[in-house]
């Protein structure tokens, strides 16, 4: 036979010195309704001068508001953020060995993986242990925090806070009168990017670059990698303002050109043997308007298919290579130039 549950009792609890006795059960009695309408006056004054306690924060621990922004559903690492002065850490084998093999380069320390062998490895602590650099083991977990990534092959250094040359300095004339050839950069926000345009210009004998402060990534560890070690041999110019680092350099007798898809005078027709300051944009938007006024000339890279742009470090590639190409040949004597038909190449 099933239980009568409509005489269920509910069970009460014995009550105590003081205290009403209390019935659990179902058949709760309801709390009485909210009362409707506005607050009284004193109480909306409360609420208003409440100041809500602040979180304590231990001593050198930024305030949430300076911590970067978290993207729900975005993984991978944290982005690079922009350099404040802290003395830069370098991962990857060549990045690292080129630090190694610059005198002029400071290394405070080196960390390798547990487990990393091989050739490069065991040349690292070979260079590091000639030159005095202490080499500590970590777990990879350690060296993924410090990189930013887990694509550092095993090996991170912190290098001794370096800053670049000033633009007044670099400016000044150089003894042998050769001529000048850099860049200025505008708008590469893309770390990876600005790395590909460094290790392009160290490849072809760029005497440095400017990069504005406001318009292009800062140098980051991921800068560094994506150049090679190329960030620790070009003079990279840090510059305030754009527009007036481009009228010292028109100051200082230096011809300004600006690479434009849309110029009518083609990159191969233009004369690169002079002192020049190649102008490169962003990707997207170009060189802003304001510097475009600032150029002696704008030029473009002939285009043969059906694709009107490039990359910006495809394009500072390109550019690089072609002011080289003309003053190698320049410099080669025309008896030692090969001749194919009736051009001379």
């Amino acid at each position: 036979m099933g239980r009568n549950r409509s005489k269920t009792q509910p069970y009460q609890v014995p009550a105590g010195k003081g205290n009403p006795p209390k019935v659990m059960g179902r058949n709760r009695s309801k709390s009485p309704p909210r009362q409707s309408g506005p607050l009284p006056e004193a109480l909306r004054h409360a609420a208003r001068d409440t100041v809500r306690p602040q979180p304590q924060r231990r001593p050198g621990q930024p305030s949430p508001s300076a911590l970067p922004r978290q993207v729900p559903g975005r993984q991978g690492p944290p982005r690079d953020l922009p350099d404040r002065g802290e003395p830069p850490w370098v991962y990857g084998i060549q990045p690292v060995l080129e630090a190694l093999k610059d005198p002029d380069r400071r290394i405070e320390k080196i960390w390798i993986a547990h487990g990393r062998s091989g050739a490069a490895a065991e040349m690292v602590r070979t260079l590091a242990r000639n030159a005095g650099i202490t080499v500590s083991l970590r777990d990879r977990s350690t060296l993924d925090r410090k990189a930013g990534t887990g694509k550092h092959q095993g090996v991170v250094a912190l290098l001794a806070q370096v800053s670049g040359p000033e633009l007044e300095s670099f400016l000044s004339p150089r003894p042998g009168g050769a001529p000048r050839f850099f860049a200025l950069l505008d708008g590469v926000e893309d770390p990876r990017n600005l790395g590909a345009i460094v290790r392009s210009a160290c490849a072809a004998g760029v005497e440095g670059l400017i990069l504005p402060r406001h318009s292009v990534c800062p140098v980051t560890p991921t800068v560094i990698k994506a150049s090679a070690g190329g960030a620790l041999l070009v003079p990279l110019v840090r510059a305030g303002n754009a527009s007036r680092a481009l009228e010292r350099v028109r100051r200082a007798g230096i011809t300004v050109l600006g690479a434009d898809p849309a110029a009518a005078t083609g990159l191969y027709a233009a004369d690169l043997r002079r002192d020049i300051c190649l102008v490169l944009g962003g990707e997207g938007t170009g060189i802003r308007p304001v510097l475009k006024e600032l150029c002696d000339e704008l030029i473009s890279i002939p285009m043969a298919g059906r694709i009107g742009s490039l990359n910006v470090s495809v394009a500072a590639g390109i550019l690089f290579f072609e002011v080289q190409r003309q003053r190698l040949r320049e410099r080669v004597a025309p008896a030692s130039a090969t001749s194919v038909g009736d051009r001379t190449l």
